[in-house]
């Protein structure tokens, strides 16, 4: 209808080049004329000018609906425009690490070492990916936040196998292979941390859980370096027992003075 034409120019002036606007003042025209056969067809309001008094009173505030429109519009754009980046940028860094590895390997020739650059460069490639994993999925709900916990512990994971494979292609540390144990013992850190970050409604369960798991891992790095005898070293085991008696204890009288606090806050009113 001519009414709604002019009442959409007249809130939102033409502005060359602004594809957004033009898409927006279709959108909202073809909104208001559907809106006006619907309230046609339902046959109780007869006048015209009444009907598009109603339309246009449903869309009082135009230069408001286009700004959520433009900001929503740009958003997405923005995240289109990342993906294609991340493309882009992914395939150049592949074919990058490709071209480094043949060159410095034919140079050098030292191909027994050189294949860490690909393999390191695809794994650290991989952690990037899994952390824009977690960036997405930290923005979106909390239902999503364990996936995101996943990928952070993979992401941990990852990383230590690449210093792994870096130590193991330059040198011979011995017991290079803790290395993977202690990036197991990062991982689950970084978990409980981030659990506790986000406010996991089990982190504390978590804790728990990982305490004495970690005490495991940290018995077979210290009985495999001969820091301590393994007679001695698996005390750390029951110790981490202990702490999470510890830590139960403390969390059960934290809650106990809360609720305490509460009651006294509610008695005095």
């Amino acid at each position: 209808m001519e009414r709604f034409v002019q009442y959409i120019n007249s809130a939102l002036p033409d502005k060359k080049g602004n594809d957004l606007l033009y898409r927006f003042k279709k959108n909202i025209l073809d909104e208001m004329n559907s809106r006006a056969l619907e309230v046609t067809g339902r046959g109780g309001i007869q006048s015209h000018k009444v009907i598009e008094d109603l339309i246009i009173s449903e869309h009082s505030d135009l230069a408001k609906e286009y700004s959520e429109f433009e900001a929503k519009e740009t958003a997405k754009i923005k995240a289109r425009r990342k993906v294609l980046g991340n493309i882009i940028g992914s395939f150049a860094f592949i074919i990058l690490l490709i071209t480094a590895f043949l060159g410095i390997s034919f140079v050098t020739h030292m191909w027994k070492y050189t294949w860490i650059i690909v393999v390191d460069g695809i794994l650290l490639w991989v952690v990037y990916l899994l952390g824009l994993g977690i960036k997405k999925l930290v923005s979106m709900k909390r239902i999503f936040h364990f996936f995101a916990r996943i990928l952070l512990f993979g992401a941990v994971v990852v990383s230590m196998v690449a210093v792994f494979l870096t130590v193991v292609a330059l040198t011979d540390l011995p017991h290079s292979w803790l290395l993977v144990i202690i990036g197991l013992i990062l991982a689950f850190i970084c978990d409980g941390v981030f659990a506790s970050i986000i406010k996991a409604r089990l982190k504390l369960l978590y804790w728990l859980i990982y305490i004495p798991v970690i005490s495991v891992f940290l018995f077979i790095i210290i009985g495999a370096l001969h820091i301590v005898a393994w007679g001695i070293a698996w005390v750390i085991i029951p110790l981490s027992l202990v702490i999470d008696l510890v830590i139960i204890y403390a969390a059960i009288a934290k809650n106990k003075s809360e609720k305490m606090e509460v009651e006294d806050i509610w008695n005095e009113n």
